[in-house]
């Protein structure tokens, strides 16, 4: 059963005092448009790709290869600024129990890395969880700047996120826990960070079958957001955040992770097919929450994107074809998704960054606006999606997906239908413009079909003949 739905925010749909990660009056000019970079999770999960793997106790990263990565992804993937490491780059704690790099990975510091970033034009992201860390927690170390020690904000050792015995709950949320956060906050900032991923956050967590597996996480949030609004750093919310604290999670962060991991955990290969089309319904849950999109510096996180990744000529993304990878792209881009790229930039191949390069999908991306469905968004119900909106030049794109795929393989081809009245066209003469094949379709009155493969899709321009 899900916990009661109050909410944060409630005049407004974003905090508009101190609580709020910032004023919607006020938003800064870095969370005006969707994220797009590299994150490095999915790669350490290849423990039999060779240089890749090891999780989060012996990554493959390190800060060689994270400066050779950002050196590739200056040439290869111009657009793409955040570079996100992972669970991996810290295991222990400093002397007043903060998180802390790991010096074998990193012997001349995260701020000699994020000195390279910047200089690539990139940005620095970390991993953490909300919550005492339960190591630092045995220490009892002090908490910089103040008399106390850890053990003193920590009664009851209440679960600090969704991984049990990592972390613990302060039991008050006074001024000593925000000097905690606020020193942890001072020390990435010193680092060179602008993007941190909070993850085991709830209400939320788990998945479909056992979800609410983590705590309340909320009132550390809130100090959490208020640490790290002083160095505008991106906060991201993981994982699976329940859709009715939208107001919530605008207020405390710039983006939420609506599902479960899209990996499938394989050590061979990335995803499926059938996980990318998972996100259609989870998505769904959210285009009328009314606090997602630029004007709210706030936006939906359908995980990673993981196309392309080719190791001595091998493609291990998972994916079944290149019409799936081209609906993973469409789909993110058309609701304004993070969009973070999980395959390493050294190794995708020249046609798949063509389509993560697109000029024309990256700006429907950097619109910053979330489409909507036509019918239901539910792709259980309905294996047919067209999705939709408004660009801000006045343009209309929308996306049709044969959205027909199972576990372990691929369905049917379809006819799609495009009613043009649905988009506010009716009883008009409309031209289409295929966006990946880049050219005119024709012009059309009240209706447009095409017929799509299994998981393949079109993405259209609609503009008035």
């Amino acid at each position: 059963m899900a916990p009661p739905a109050t909410s944060l925010a409630s005049s407004s749909p974003l905090c508009r005092d101190s609580e709020g990660y910032f004023d919607i009056d006020n938003k800064p000019d870095w969370a005006r448009k969707p994220l797009l970079g590299f994150s490095t999770w999915s790669t350490q999960l290849l423990d039999d790709v060779p240089g890749y793997g090891g999780k989060h106790t012996e990554p493959w990263f390190n800060e060689a290869k994270i400066k050779a990565v950002s050196d590739a992804m200056k040439v290869r993937l111009p657009q793409y600024e955040y570079i996100n490491l992972d669970s991996g780059w810290s295991e222990t704690f400093d002397e007043y129990g903060r998180w802390t790099y790991r010096k074998d990975l990193f012997p001349n510091g995260l701020r000699a890395l994020s000195d390279h970033l910047r200089k690539n034009g990139h940005k620095l992201g970390l991993y953490m969880l909300p919550g005492v860390r339960k190591d630092a927690y045995e220490a009892n170390t002090p908490v910089l700047g103040t008399e106390y020690r850890l053990q003193d904000l920590v009664i009851d050792k209440k679960e600090g996120n969704g991984f049990k015995g990592s972390t613990y709950m302060p039991d008050n949320h006074l001024d000593v826990a925000q000097q905690y956060y606020n020193s942890i906050a001072d020390a990435f900032a010193e680092w060179g960070v602008s993007f941190v991923k909070i993850d085991g956050c709830g209400p939320g967590g788990g998945d479909q079958f056992y979800p609410y597996q983590s705590p309340d996480t909320r009132e550390d949030l809130k100090m959490m957001a208020r640490a790290f609004k002083r160095y505008d750093i991106w906060l991201e919310l993981s994982w699976f955040m329940d859709h009715t604290y939208a107001n919530d999670w605008a207020c405390l962060s710039n983006g939420a992770r609506v599902f479960i991991d899209i990996e499938s955990y394989s050590t061979r290969t990335m995803t499926s097919s059938h996980r990318v089309f998972q996100r259609f319904t989870q998505a769904a849950r959210w285009v009328d929450s009314n606090v997602v999109g630029s004007d709210y510096g706030f936006y939906i996180d359908l995980d990673v994107v993981l196309v392309g990744m080719v190791v001595n000529g091998k493609c291990v993304d998972g994916l079944d074809n290149d019409d799936v990878r081209m609906s993973y792209i469409s789909f993110w881009a058309l609701v304004s998704s993070v969009f973070c790229i999980g395959a390493d930039p050294r190794m995708i191949p020249d046609k798949y960054l063509a389509m993560l390069n697109h000029p024309d999908i990256l700006a429907v991306h950097q619109a910053g606006n979330m489409a909507r469905p036509i019918g239901s968004g539910d792709v259980w119900q309905n294996r047919k999606q067209v999705w939709w909106k408004r660009m801000p030049d006045g343009r209309i794109c929308c996306g049709l997906f044969n959205a027909h795929t199972y576990m372990f393989m691929l369905g049917k081809s379809h006819e799609i239908t495009l009613d043009l009245k649905e988009v506010g066209l009716a009883n008009r003469q409309v031209k289409l413009f295929d966006i990946w094949e880049g050219k005119d379709i024709g012009v059309f009155t009240d209706t447009y079909r095409v017929r799509l493969r299994p998981g393949q899709c079109q993405m259209l321009f609609l503009l008035p003949a």
